[in-house]
């Protein structure tokens, strides 16, 4: 059973949640409310409850002061945080605080509930880990004592989430034979060290996979499922199979992700271009504002995916639409241009003339010969 603490000031609201929800039911074992936060405080301390929810406006002690030093004595609890006031600055507070969801009321109790069980994932999640640590590995102060009684001076982390960032899947294979030397023969030969550094790869690639968005019903099981992992690692060989494997499903799933998201972005800067490509201060500047990156970066994404410069496809679009209006209005030239976003005649008709092959004086009575015919 998760517990779970509430601290409201409105009584009528407090008797609400506490008795429209089905605790038990819902895998909740209520330990306790109060009114206030300066009243709530030592009964926390007390009850030790896993998720506290608490409204943000009470009398003596609100809600940030109260998450504040729950946080300092129980660090582990979880807290959500009820509000009538839809203000940034309370929000940005509680995310400084560390809470865990910020509700805004009116709240169902229907909305409470999945609320209490994300946060319950979590904690089930976290137990997990702490029981699987305490299972598979022996204590911190026995693994330090292990470490003294080697060379092992340990391999930086950093290695292994910039290769997740920076690294190919044709690298899988080296990165890890590269690592497992750096580790030192003699060192990852041991089932223990071996089971640390899996551990500490399949943590990392997990939190990496949470960073790029990959919902968990994604992942496969074999590569989620912490409890498979003492299967893996029964040999050297098997240990590094299983972590080529992880990463190999790691970095192919950020390069798909990148790839969707990438899709869309051009997409997206395509229909903004043909929306207003006749704006004549049109920029690179100001389509990377719309998209919502950098110039630089837009500029290098759009080549690689489009194959033509930003100005390059931009031109093309106003070449296509000129070409359009030559030939079906009776407009002039020097219109033609305006409504493609050149202000300048000549620079259009230059322009025209090195993307088209002709001017566009010549174009139009070519178009108007074709017709005729």
């Amino acid at each position: 059973m998760i517990k779970v603490f509430l601290v409201e000031d409105e009584v009528i609201i407090r008797h609400g949640i506490r008795d429209t929800i089905n605790w038990e039911e819902n895998g909740f074992l209520f330990v306790g409310e109060a009114g206030d936060g300066e009243y709530a405080y030592p009964l926390i301390l007390k009850t030790e409850p896993d998720i506290l929810i608490t409204d943000v406006k009470m009398p003596f002690m609100d809600g940030l002061e109260l998450s504040r030093l729950v946080k300092k004595s129980l660090p582990e609890t979880k807290i959500i945080i009820l509000s009538g006031y839809n203000e940034f600055d309370y929000a940005k507070e509680a995310i400084k605080i560390g809470i865990n969801d910020y509700l805004l009321k009116p709240i169902t109790s229907a909305q409470l509930v999945d609320a209490l069980k994300k946060v319950a994932d979590v904690i089930r999640e976290e137990r997990e880990k702490s029981k699987l640590l305490e299972r598979y590995f022996v204590s911190y102060e026995k693994y330090t004592e292990f470490l003294d009684k080697t060379d092992y001076s340990g391999v930086d982390r950093k290695l292994i989430e910039d290769f997740l960032k920076l690294g190919s899947v044709e690298e899988c294979d080296s990165f890890i034979e590269e690592y497992f030397s750096a580790v030192g023969e003699h060192n990852y030969k041991s089932l223990l060290l071996r089971q640390y550094m899996t551990m500490d790869i399949f943590y990392c690639v997990q939190e990496f996979l949470k960073e790029i968005k990959i919902k968990t019903e994604d992942i496969p099981e074999e590569k989620k499922d912490i409890k498979l992992l003492p299967k893996s690692i029964n040999t050297v060989e098997t240990t590094k199979q299983y972590l080529k494997e992880l990463f190999t499903f790691a970095l192919t799933t950020r390069d798909n992700t990148s790839n969707d998201r990438y899709s869309d972005l051009i997409e997206d800067a395509k229909k903004y271009i043909s929306e207003h490509f006749q704006e004549n201060d049109f920029s690179l500047n100001k389509i990377a504002f719309h998209i919502g990156i950098s110039a630089s970066y837009f500029s290098s994404i759009f080549k690689q995916k489009t194959g033509q410069s930003f100005v390059e496809y931009l031109t093309k679009t106003r070449m296509e639409k000129a070409c359009e209006l030559l030939k079906c209005t009776t407009l002039r030239t020097a219109e033609i241009g305006e409504q493609v976003g050149y202000h300048d005649p000549h620079y259009f008709s230059a322009t025209f003339k090195r993307v088209i092959g002709q001017s566009p004086k010549d174009f139009k009575n070519d178009s108007g010969k074709t017709a005729g015919e």
